[in-house]
């Protein structure tokens, strides 16, 4: 194994979880998903890179993830598939646990440049200084829509529990009148 194809693994094991989420939260496609993340890093490892810190390495994997999910979401292809939306209910982040489904899905129900700093911020760690350097916006802008993105997902996670609530109550009214109805 070349030095090139030792440190294309060590980059994979070390980002390959942040790019995947980025990913994950932008495509609903698994094929296309896995197309998306497996040409990141065709274009890390084809590119004469050179990055003076890691933070830069990271941040150019971030951005290269994010333009090129939004170069298949803007492709011919996408227009085809009958309007077809992103659907935040079929989108599956292999990382979550059972507990985080919910949180996942609500996350993935807000708009892209929501979804995305939350999860740079919130399950990747990264700070905002970071988060407004690979999203090119000032710092100020990226803690007024991580504020802003938070409130939408505190909504998102409430209206989500008041649906479960209703419809468990009504179910829970449907049987309470089955069983209080009298025999003919």
């Amino acid at each position: 194994m070349t030095d090139e194809q030792k440190d294309l693994g060590a980059v994979m094991d070390k980002y390959g979880r942040t790019v995947n989420g980025i990913i994950a939260s932008m495509l609903t496609s698994p094929s296309e998903r896995d197309d998306i993340f497996q040409e990141v890093f065709l274009l890390y490892y084809t590119k004469d890179l050179y990055f003076e810190e890691e933070g830069a390495r990271r941040s150019w994997l971030i951005r290269t993830a994010i333009n090129l999910c939004k170069s298949a979401n803007r492709s011919p292809w996408n227009r085809l598939r009958d309007g077809e939306e992103f659907d935040p209910d079929t989108v599956q982040y292999t990382e979550s646990g059972a507990e985080d489904i919910g949180l996942w899905q609500a996350l993935c129900r807000l708009k892209e440049k929501y979804r995305i700093l939350l999860y740079l911020h919130y399950f990747e760690e990264i700070p905002v200084i970071d988060i407004a350097k690979v999203m090119k916006l000032s710092e100020g802008a990226v803690k007024m829509r991580l504020r802003r993105a938070r409130e939408k997902l505190k909504a998102e996670l409430e209206s989500g529990r008041n649906k479960t609530e209703r419809t468990v109550g009504a179910h829970e009214r449907g049987n309470e009148y089955i069983t209080h109805s009298p025999k003919a």
